[in-house]
């Protein structure tokens, strides 16, 4: 990245929530210094003006993946310079944390060991995956009671996590407790209970409303809600959600405050037969090569799931039924993508590929997509606090982007970079 300790950004602003139509953003020290829609500059400093064709975004911000060294650059180099990682080993935190650092992946908002029970899934995975509480290069710890629940969230917070991910086997015990001692540690708790595809009706314990209930910040993919859906009475595997239950459901998140990320493109690989096209998404490595067996892994889920194209698609259609519900009551909806679980979800590139999906799938408009990848993201990750990502205001990191076209009227025009703007320096 080319050093540039003044910078100026010129021309039309969506700042992570409103729309300016000519504003002039001053950069820092790293930091936002200055909004305004004229603004005297000093001398010498530099102006990149977006033109009459471009717009100045906030960097924008994934809140699911699962992000990896080899792969950390791609992120950044597709506009995405903030993420909420789901869930790693405490190992592999570190180093992708140490990468951000450097100026060399996106910033990472961390959850670390994910926490879930005897039967996980984890230990399919292979030896060490699945560990005992405490084991920094585990994926995933076991819990068996409160007890383990609690020392859980302990080593976690320890160890410097944003939030805690609790997972779909979970027993009911110990999930209320781990809720309940990451809020003692002022820790938010983002929860994956399961789909039809997965394990939401055949191993799951706890159900969406119940962790509602009990206070998590945010439920990722509409998880746990097919579970509800069966304990209501319905078979899932017959009936979908009449408008009734769907209210039902929305108005749940809504009055827990929580959080619905859809995460959309985790579906779908599965229930389409034919392949993504990932040629139109900013790609990373300069050059678009999905290398390190990425490729090959999605090849194998998506031979590997031809037999669950219906289920997959009735959980995307759950999700994204959900969703506009969410937004309709006055609830909140974040942008996550889940990459690269699933099939062709790219790391950076296929955020734009999950705001294009909440358009035209769920049907948020383009300026509720955005927001769902920069004002809504930001507001989530700074706990109560000022957000500094997702946003261009006075004290929010100088993580800024000008593209081509306008994202509020048509979201694919988040794909079309100009420049990336990563702590103030011109991504390069």
């Amino acid at each position: 990245m080319t050093p540039s300790p003044m910078l100026a950004l010129t021309g039309r602003l969506f700042d992570g929530e409103t729309l300016w139509p000519q504003a002039t953003v001053l950069l820092r020290g790293g930091r936002v210094l200055e909004v305004a829609e004229h603004l005297p500059l000093p001398a010498g400093v530099e102006v990149l003006d977006a033109g009459p064709d471009g717009m100045i975004l906030p960097g924008l911000v994934d809140l699911h993946v699962h992000a990896r060294p080899h792969y950390a650059r791609w992120f950044p180099e597709a506009g995405v310079t903030a993420v909420r990682d789901a869930g790693n080993s405490l190992e592999v935190l570190a180093e992708v944390r140490a990468l951000a650092s450097a100026g060399e992946g996106p910033r990472v908002f961390g959850a670390g060991t994910i926490l879930d029970g005897p039967h996980s899934i984890f230990r399919h995975f292979g030896d060490g995956v699945l560990g005992e509480v405490g084991d920094p290069a585990a994926g995933a710890w076991i819990l068996r009671d409160a007890d383990e629940a609690r020392a859980a969230v302990d080593a976690l917070a320890a160890a410097g996590v944003d939030t805690v991910k609790l997972y779909e086997q979970l027993p009911p015990a110990a999930y209320a407790a781990a809720v309940q001692h990451a809020r003692e540690h002022g820790l938010a708790v983002m929860t994956d209970l399961g789909m039809r595809m997965t394990r939401g009706l055949g191993g799951a314990e706890v159900d969406a409303l119940q962790a509602l209930s009990l206070g998590v910040q945010t439920i990722e993919h509409a998880s746990g809600f097919a579970l509800a859906f069966r304990r209501l009475g319905f078979d899932p595997t017959a009936q979908f959600p009449d408008e009734d239950v769907l209210d039902h459901f929305a108005r749940a998140l809504v009055e827990a405050d929580t959080l619905l990320v859809p995460t959309l493109s985790i579906y779908e690989g599965t229930r389409h037969a034919e392949r993504a096209n990932l040629g139109d998404l900013p790609h990373g490595s300069r050059g678009g090569k999905v290398a390190d067996g990425l490729r090959a892994q999605w090849d194998a889920v998506h031979g590997g799931t031809a037999e669950e194209r219906a289920v997959a698609d009735w959980d995307a259609r759950l999700a994204a039924t959900l969703t506009r519900c969410v937004l309709d009551l006055g609830g909140q909806v974040g942008a996550g993508t889940d990459t690269p679980a699933g099939v062709d979800n790219l790391p950076g590139g296929g955020l734009h590929a999950e705001l294009e999906h909440l358009v035209t799938q769920a049907g948020l408009t383009p300026t509720e997509a955005l927001r769902a990848a920069t004002g809504t993201a930001g507001r989530l990750l700074a706990c109560g606090g000022p957000s500094v990502v997702g946003v261009l205001r006075p004290g929010a990191h100088a993580d800024a982007l000008i593209v081509e076209g306008d994202p509020t009227r048509d979201i694919t025009a988040t794909r079309r970079l100009r420049t990336i703007v990563r702590a103030g320096r011109v991504w390069a």
